[in-house]
C-alpha cells in the first residue's frame, strides 16, 4: 500500500501498537503525527526513527476535550489536512470489584471510559470536521478482544472497547455520505 502524500494522526504512538502503526505508515510514504500524552521523549524518539521526513509529534490528553481540539488543529495546521486518523490510545487499569473501594471503582470507570470512549468520540468529531470539508478521510479505531470476551479484573476497559465497536458502526453509517470510512480492529494482547 502506498500512502505517499497522505497525512496520518496516530494516537498513543509513543510506544507499542501505536509506534508500529506509525512506522508502517511512514515506511509507505505518509507524513505521520505521533501523538503522546505524557511520554514526550518517547514520542520524539519514535518520530526521529520514522522513515521519510516531515513527521511531527503532538501532545494531547484524551480526557480533555479542549486538548483534543488543540491536538487536531495542530496536525491540520502543520500538514494542511488530515487524511487518516488512527485511534490507538487507551488506558487499562485493574479495578477488581471484590477488592477495591467504591470510590476507587468510580474513579476507574470515569477515567477509563472518559479516555477510551469519550476521548475517542471527541477525537473523531474534531477530525471529521476537517475530513468533511476536504471531501473525505479514513478513521481506524483500535478496539480489543476484551470487548468480546470480557475483562474480569478491568470491566470498564472491556465495556469501553465494546462501546467503541458500537460507536464505530454508528459513525461509519453517519459519515459514509461524506466519504469518510471507519473501520475497527480488535487485537489481542501484544508484548
Amino acid at each position: 500500500m502506498d500512502f505517499t502524500g497522505k497525512t496520518v494522526l496516530v494516537t498513543g504512538a509513543s510506544r507499542g501498537i501505536g509506534e508500529s502503526i506509525a512506522q508502517q505508515f511512514a515506511q509507505r510514504g505518509a507524513r505521520v503525527a505521533v501523538h503522546y500524552n505524557r511520554q514526550q521523549a518517547s514520542a520524539e524518539a519514535v518520530r526521529d526513527g520514522l522513515s521519510g521526513t516531515g513527521h511531527m509529534i503532538v501532545q494531547g490528553d484524551l480526557a480533555d476535550p479542549s486538548g483534543i481540539a488543540r491536538m487536531v488543529e495542530a496536525v491540520v495546521a502543520e500538514f494542511g489536512r488530515l487524511d487518516i486518523l488512527v485511534n490507538n490510545a487507551a488506558i487499562y487499569e485493574d479495578h477488581p470489584i471484590a477488592d477495591i473501594s467504591y470510590e476507587a471503582w468510580q474513579t476507574a470507570w470515569q477515567s477509563i471510559v472518559g479516555t477510551n470512549l469519550i476521548g475517542i468520540a471527541n477525537t473523531i468529531y474534531c477530525a471529521a470536521q476537517h475530513m468533511i470539508k476536504q471531501g473525505g478521510g479514513r478513521i481506524v479505531n483500535i478496539s480489543s478482544r476484551g470487548a468480546f470476551r470480557g475483562e474480569p479484573t478491568a470491566p470498564a476497559y472491556g465495556a469501553s472497547k465494546a462501546a467503541l465497536n458500537s460507536m464505530g458502526q454508528s459513525l461509519a453509517k453517519a459519515l459514509a455520505p461524506h466519504n469518510i470510512f471507519i473501520g475497527t480492529v480488535a487485537p489481542g494482547f501484544v508484548e
